[in-house]
């Protein structure tokens, strides 16, 4: 995560224009055959991408890594905020519209040691979100325990579903109260949140169940409160989330984009639609093979590590077009690009030692990469993309 290197990066954007990084660098051997692949997949969607309307109303954001709930006590320290604001200075200055922050379960609770510290950080982060003009939406993810993600120590033991469903809405509330976002996602991953969790909430019935129970006399207020599924996870639990659940909008998640999942947003999409209920994506990043797809939160360190490569870039920047045109063209609420928050502003030149490097010293390298140009006003290609795509006509 950016949070302990952005904390003390106070600074701001240059006056002169921003700058690009290096070309991309040669695609490795080892990578030829994936980079093939993903680039054919992404053609696929490409060719298929309707044309957005000249005035398309979808917000545009990406995440706000220095605020995720994952860094735990990192967010309790005095810098912590100086973080947030050096990032949502360096996405302001590329025209971003919006940010998504993890809330993570269960921070908020008084059963989590600072909790009342947590939400006075929270709190703060809200605050400088809409001093910046930008939309905030929330995810209510769970902690990811025993990973390299964070070092919190929360336990899962015992936990039931009927326990998650109340502690959810107890947490919901205070996000609700507290922090007064635009949009807020409260199940997004059924097979993440189920595998994190070791409660089931993987299925049609246990997804909707969970999520109703969420739901039920929660006052919303000016909030929009969603929930949904990644295109990878069969789109049958989604349906039953918009008959069977009085969510505002259905949440889709964006990450790997062969034809079945391409198959799963257009269903999605188009359930949503049939339902009378907007759509929300409020993660997608081009998803690029390495050894830790499909084991859900313990396989990040190794997923975040390959798509870090700078001989993506080129996918990357077609992606962000492709996906920005989508879901303009499709009339979405909001987007937001996960994996963008540190791509936008720089990648790292693979190496044998890099590719070898520990996740911890993987992410330092980075996480100084993206400070200082976060500073510096230095952004990638595929930053100027975004950019490009989020000018306004005068």
């Amino acid at each position: 995560m950016l949070g302990s290197v952005l904390a003390g990066a106070a600074g701001h954007w240059g006056a002169g224009a921003a700058s690009s990084v290096a070309p991309a660098s040669p695609v490795p051997a080892a990578y030829q055959a994936a980079y093939e692949g993903v680039q054919s997949e992404l053609a696929a969607f490409t060719s298929q991408v309707p044309r957005s309307p000249a005035h398309a109303r979808t917000t545009v954001g990406v995440e706000l890594l220095a605020a995720n709930g994952n860094i735990g006590t990192g967010l309790l320290s005095p810098r912590a905020l100086q973080g947030v604001t050096v990032e949502l200075n360096a996405f302001q200055r590329l025209g971003v519209e919006g940010v998504t922050v993890d809330v993570s379960y269960p921070l908020l609770l008084p059963t989590t040691s600072g909790h009342s510290s947590y939400l006075s950080f929270y709190e703060s982060v809200a605050g400088e979100v809409h001093r910046h003009h930008m939309v905030l939406s929330v995810e209510e993810n769970p902690v990811f325990v025993g990973t390299p993600l964070t070092s919190l120590d929360v336990s899962y033991d015992g936990l039931t579903l009927q326990g998650y469903e109340l502690g959810e809405r107890q947490e919901a509330k205070l996000i609700i109260g507290d922090l007064r976002p635009a949009y807020l996602t409260v199940l997004s991953e059924p097979d993440t949140f189920t595998d994190a969790l070791g409660v089931n909430v993987d299925t049609p019935a246990s997804a909707a169940e969970v999520v109703r129970s969420e739901l039920h006399g929660l006052r919303r207020g000016s909030t929009q409160v969603g929930a949904g599924t990644g295109t990878w996870s069969s789109p049958a639990i989604d349906r039953a989330l918009l008959a069977q659940t009085s969510i505002d909008y259905l949440d889709v998640h964006v990450y790997p984009f062969g034809p079945g999942q391409i198959a799963n947003l257009r269903e999605d999409t188009s359930a949503a639609k049939s339902a009378r209920k907007p759509l929300v994506m409020d993660e997608t990043w081009l998803d690029k093979p390495s050894t830790g797809e499909g084991q859900g939160p313990a396989g990040a360190p190794a997923e975040l590590k390959v798509k870090s490569y700078s001989f993506w870039e080129p996918l990357d920047e077609a992606y962000v077009q492709a996906m920005t045109s989508y879901v303009r063209a499709e009339g979405y609420r909001y987007i937001s690009f996960f994996d963008g928050a540190r791509a936008f502003f720089g990648y790292l030149t693979w190496s044998p030692a890099l590719a070898t490097a520990s996740y911890r010293d993987f992410t330092r390298d980075y996480d100084q990469l993206v400070g200082a140009n976060m500073v510096a006003g230095s952004v990638s290609g595929t930053g100027h993309v975004l950019q490009g795509l989020l000018v306004r006509p005068a």
